[in-house]
Formats: structure tokens, sequence, C-alpha cells
């Protein structure tokens, strides 16, 4: 009797890890996530951010997919996001600027925070560039191609792509270019609709900031990003913040770029209005645990 019921504690305990391992797989296998790629210019690359000062990563927020580097894998977000996602002639930043910190972890922890999903980073910014540039010098067909890569390796990994975005932070150059407000919103336009075609949502634009060495230089642009946001439904503001940015511990030297601490608040703030227009596109009783938190 007592051999028998060995045998059967063995046999038992055999079959629970089996259901355990097989519970895990299953789990591994339905995994969902949302892809974002963080496009734009300097501001985005992280030109004069600070590693060190970056938020640290809400376990399970968020993981990078490193198009250039290594793209048979996806990886825990780090800072500095995107530090050698630079492919020549197109997304690279190498002779413009050092990608030092960004914004991404912050937004991706706010996101998180208010969806409950966790997000695939996608790099896909070159400092300096224009509207121009994204259109006519191969900036938008590599950020497709990094985006076509994310979907192919995710699938690979069954993970379930549940929604895909881009965030834009990008303006300044045009506003040195004197770009006029209907060719920057045309240009946008033209912009998302490609990205539309490569599987994009939905575009979260962050307005960029005051030129603080030269007031209003950047009006025509900012003014710009409000109205395509407003009569657009495909593009949406997620963040006013950066106008407000502007004393000497937020900016540069320059009045252009934002430091590590600033980067970090506008990174909350647009991740989180972000997070809150993806729940509002749920069904009620659909937020993946976000309602848990």
């Amino acid at each position: 009797m007592k051999k028998y019921n060995t045998k059967a504690i063995v046999l038992l305990s055999l079959l629970c890890c089996a259901l355990i391992a097989a519970f895990n797989l299953y789990q591994k296998s339905f995994r969902t996530m949302d892809v974002i790629l963080f496009m734009g210019q300097s501001n985005m690359s992280g030109a004069c951010g600070d590693a060190s000062e970056a938020p640290e990563l809400t376990e399970g927020a968020g993981y990078e997919y490193r198009a250039v580097t290594d793209p048979d894998a996806i990886h825990v977000l780090s800072e500095p996001f995107g530090e050698q996602e630079h492919r020549e002639g197109a997304l690279d930043d190498r002779e413009i600027l050092e990608r030092q910190g960004t914004l991404v972890t912050s937004f991706v922890n706010a996101y998180y925070e208010k969806t409950g999903t966790p997000v695939v980073a996608v790099s896909a910014s070159r400092g300096s560039s224009s509207m121009n540039g994204w259109l006519n010098k191969g900036l938008k067909e590599d950020a497709a191609n990094r985006l076509a890569g994310a979907k192919e390796h995710l699938k690979k990994e069954r993970v379930r792509i549940r929604h895909i975005y881009m965030v834009w932070f990008q303006g300044e150059a045009d506003a040195n270019l004197k770009l006029t407000g209907e060719a920057y919103q045309e240009g946008l336009h033209t912009l998302v609709d490609y990205m539309k075609e490569q599987g994009v949502e939905t575009c979260f634009l962050i307005q960029i900031g005051q030129h603080l060495g030269d007031p209003g230089h950047h009006d025509v642009i900012r003014q710009a990003q409000l109205d395509i946001c407003g009569n657009s439904e495909d593009i949406v503001l997620v963040s006013q913040l950066p106008g407000t940015l502007t004393g000497p511990d937020m900016m540069d030297g320059l009045g252009v770029h934002f430091t590590q601490k600033a980067l970090n608040l506008i990174g909350e703030d647009a991740g989180a209005c972000a997070g809150d227009y993806v729940r509002e596109l749920k069904p009620l009783g659909e937020q993946d645990g976000a309602d848990k938190k």
C-alpha cells in the first residue's frame, strides 16, 4: 500500500510539472503587445538626454526591437534607447548627434500604467530631419522596413500584436527652413497615410517646443501641428508640454534640445495621454488588466 502511494505521488508530481510547463507555453504563445515606432528628429533621438537620469523601467512594461543591430530578438527596453540603431543613408545619427537618453522609457511606463499592455518600441528617428527628408530621402521607407522586421519577428515569437502606433516629435528643422503651415500639414498627412499602409493605426503627435534663442521661430509649425490634430482622426495630439518647459534645467544652451529631466516629463505626459486614448478604443471590460492596477 505504501509503495502504491509513493508511485501515485510521483505520478501526480510529474503530471503537475507537465501541466505547469504546458500552461507556461500557452501563456508564451499568446502574449499580447503593442508595437510603437518612435519617429522624429533630435529631441526624439535624445540629443541632450542622459540615460542615467531616465526612470527605471516598470517591470514587464516594455521591450525594444533592434531592427539594425539585432533583428532576430527583442530586448528589455533600456536607455539610451536606439543607441546603435543607425542605418547608413537613412535613419542615421552618427554624424549628427549622440543618442544619450530619450523620452521612450517614461512614455512606455505611463502607457503601460494606463493600458496594462507591454510595448515593443522601435527606434526610427534622425536628427535635423525635415519633412522633405522623411518623404523623399528614404526615411519613411527605413521606418517601414523596421516595422516590417518587428512584425515578422514577433510573429515568430508567437506574440499577438494588439495595436501598432507611431509617436511623432519633429518640426524644428522645418521651422528653420521656413516651411509654411499648409505645406507641413500636407507633408505629415502624406507620411501618416504611408505609415498606415504599413500597418500603423494612429499617429500620436508631440507638439514641438519654443526656440528660446529666437522666440516665435517655431510658431508656424507649432500651430500647424495643432491644426492638423484638430482636423484629422489619424493624428492625435498627446502632449503640448514641450512648449512650457523653458527653464535652464529643461533645455540646452541652444534653447532647442530638451534635457533628460524635460524628456522624462514629456514622455510621461504623452504616454499617459496615448494610453487614455487607447483605452477609449476598447470595449468595456477589455482593459487587459489595467483596471486591476
